[in-house]
This record gives structure tokens, sequence and C-alpha cells, in this order.
């Protein structure tokens, strides 16, 4: 059996305990868990609009209280008892309204 001297041990233990611990190190950042900054539909801009006659029902041709609406994205016109998809799409301007066609309530989804 050769005989190791007590250098070459130390050395070979130095170098597999740095190689370990070389794993443990970590330099890279952490994810980014911020949200990003709610996208505005065009509901908030229509919040005095309640009671207002909706006519319309795309983004191109709604109107509401005979003025146009600027919205992002598209526009669902929501009729009591209408089925309607439970997709969330934070673009999208629902206009919820009552039997008379008058807006109950905008909101996005």
């Amino acid at each position: 059996m050769p005989i190791l001297k007590t250098s070459h041990v130390l050395g070979g233990l130095a170098l597999a305990t740095s190689i370990a611990l070389a794993g443990c190190s970590s330099t890279t950042t952490p994810p980014d868990t911020s949200m990003p900054p709610p996208v505005d539909c065009g509901a908030q801009a229509l919040s005095g609009m309640t009671g207002q006659p909706v006519i319309g029902s795309t983004a191109q041709d709604v109107r509401i209280g005979g003025q146009a609406i600027n919205a992002a994205g598209t526009v669902r016109v929501i009729t009591p008892g209408m089925a309607v998809t439970q997709d969330y799409r934070p673009d999208r301007l629902n206009l919820e309204v009552d039997a008379a066609g008058n807006l109950v309530r905008a909101y996005c989804s």
C-alpha cells in the first residue's frame, strides 16, 4: 500500500471541499416577482356614465350616452340573462346593461 504524504491528502481534501461549496453559492439575481401594472381597459373612464343608454356592440361602434368610448381591447355588451364566457382577459371592456339598455356597470375582464 503506497504511503501518501499529508500535504497531498490535505490539498486533495481542500480541492474537494471547494468544489462542493461552489455549488452552494449563488451569484444569480433573484427573479422579478413584482406584478406588471394593471391594464386599463377603459372602464375607469366610464364610472360616471352609469344609467346612460348603450348603443352598439363592438369597440368600433359602441356609444354610451351618445358618446364614442375609448377601449384598448375588445368590448362586450352584456344584457340581462346573457351567457358569457368566464375567461379572464384584462384588456376586455365589459359593459353590463339593464333590460332597457342602460349602463349598469363597466369593468375589465
